[in-house]
C-alpha cells in the first residue's frame, strides 16, 4: 500500500474547520489554532468533542501524526466568539503509538485506537498484508496510559454511547464493531460483536437517539487503489445501526444502508456525522458531501 507523497507531510499543512448544519449553504470555517505546540507539525486525524456539563465549556481532542513519528493526542479549548482552537495540552505515552481515532470522556481524559501493532513501514506493510488482529483500545487519565481492549484488525472509529457506559470500536479489515461495556476504572469488557461485511471507517454517534453511523469502504481494494492513485475511484458507503435499549451478544441490531456510491460522486468516504436529517459526508483525501436523510 502506497499513498502519494504530495498528500503526506512535510508537503501539506494540518487544519481544522467548523461546518454548520444549520446554514450547509456556507462554506466550512477553518479555525485559528493558537497556542505553546508545534504547529507547523499538526498532522490531525481522527477528533473528538468534549463538553462541559456545568460550564458549558467545549475542548477538542485531536489524533496528531507528528512529523517525528511519534503520534500524540492535542487538548484544545473552543473560543466560540473568536472562532479559535487554544492549545492546552499534547499527551504522548507508551501504548499512544499508532493512533487513529479518539473519544474524549472528561476534560482530560480519553480512549483511544492503535490500529496497528508495528510503526515502522515494512512492520505495519506485514500487517496490511496477513490481516492479523493486532490493533488495541487505550485509555489515558492524569498521567498514565494503558491498553483496555486487543484482538482488533485494524482497529478504526471509537465512539461512546449517550450515556457514556458502552463504548463503541470498528475494525477496517475485520469489519465489524465491537461494543465494551465501561467499567467504573474504565477497563472494557467485550458485550458484542456485528460483522457488517464492509471496511469500517469512522464511527459517529446520535446524541439523541443513540444510533451509530458508520463511514465504510464497501470493497477495500478500491480504497487501496485511491490511495496509490487518487484518480483511480473508491466506494463509499454509510451504514446506520440502531441497537435497542438493552445490548447483549443476542440482542438484536437494525442496520440500514442510508447511501452507497462506487466513487462517481464521492471517493474513499472515511465519516458520516448525522444531525437532526442532515448528514455530512467527509472522504479520504478530497470532497464532501451534504444531504437531507429522509426516514421511512
Amino acid at each position: 500500500m502506497s499513498i502519494d507523497p504530495a498528500r503526506l507531510p512535510p508537503h501539506i499543512k494540518g487544519r481544522i474547520y467548523l461546518f454548520d448544519f444549520n446554514n450547509p449553504e456556507k462554506d466550512a470555517v477553518e479555525l485559528d489554532l493558537n497556542g505553546d505546540f508545534e504547529r507547523k507539525h499538526f498532522y490531525p486525524h481522527g477528533i473528538s468533542i468534549y463538553e462541559d456539563s456545568d460550564s458549558g465549556e467545549l475542548r477538542m481532542f485531536a489524533v496528531n501524526h507528528h512529523i517525528s513519528g511519534k503520534d500524540r493526542i492535542e487538548i484544545f479549548k473552543y473560543d466560540e466568539k473568536k472562532r479559535s482552537l487554544n492549545h492546552l495540552k499534547t499527551v504522548m505515552g507508551k501504548t499512544i503509538y499508532s493512533v487513529n481515532d479518539v473519544v474524549a470522556v472528561g476534560p482530560e481524559s480519553f480512549y483511544y485506537t492503535n490500529d496497528k501493532y508495528f510503526v515502522n513501514k515494512w512492520g505495519r506493510v506485514f500487517e496490511a498484508m496477513t490481516r492479523v488482529a493486532w490493533g488495541t483500545v487505550g485509555f489515558y487519565d492524569n498521567g498514565k496510559d494503558s491498553i483496555v481492549a486487543t484482538g482488533l484488525c485494524f482497529a478504526n472509529g471509537i465512539n461512546i454511547s449517550p450515556d457514556m457506559r458502552h463504548v463503541y470500536v470498528s475494525t477496517t479489515f475485520g469489519g465489524e464493531v465491537f461494543v465494551y461495556e465501561r467499567k467504573g476504572d474504565n477497563s472494557l469488557k467485550e458485550i458484542k460483536q456485528i460483522k457488517l461485511y464492509s471496511g469500517l471507517d469512522n464511527i459517529e454517534v446520535d446524541m439523541h437517539t443513540g444510533d451509530l453511523w458508520l463511514g465504510c469502504h464497501p470493497v477495500l481494494h478500491t480504497l487501496t487503489e485511491h490511495m496509490s492513485n487518487i484518480s483511480n475511484p473508491g466506494g463509499s458507503q454509510v451504514l446506520r445501526l440502531r441497537l435497542g435499549e438493552t445490548v447483549t451478544q443476542s440482542s438484536n441490531v437494525d442496520i440500514t444502508e442510508v447511501f452507497v456510491d462506487d466513487g462517481s460522486m464521492i471517493n474513499s468516504q472515511t465519516v458520516a456525522s448525522y444531525y437532526e436529517g442532515k448528514l455530512l459526508i467527509g472522504t479520504l483525501f478530497g470532497k464532501t458531501a451534504f444531504c437531507e436523510v429522509k426516514h421511512a
